[in-house]
């Protein structure tokens, strides 16, 4: 199961959830990444949905950011 699907409905709000580490922060980030492009794939090979490209994007901007704030400490 997806540890962000039912409880955040943005990146953000993983972002400022301060019960979670940075590491968690990450892993869940970029599981969210990994299951958006899955879907994005199986869209252009023809089974519908909408586009939830704006999600990824929101999805990448997070992850820079934690990595940015990581580097700084």
């Amino acid at each position: 199961m997806m540890a962000y699907y039912g409880k955040y409905d943005t990146p953000k709000q993983v972002l400022d959830d301060h019960n979670l580490s940075q590491g968690a922060k990450i892993e869940m980030l970029e599981s969210w990444r990994d299951d958006k492009e899955a879907y994005m794939r199986a869209s252009e090979e023809g089974m519908g949905g909408e586009d939830r490209s704006h999600i990824l994007k929101e999805v990448e901007k997070a992850l820079i950011a934690l990595r940015a704030e990581m580097d700084k400490t």
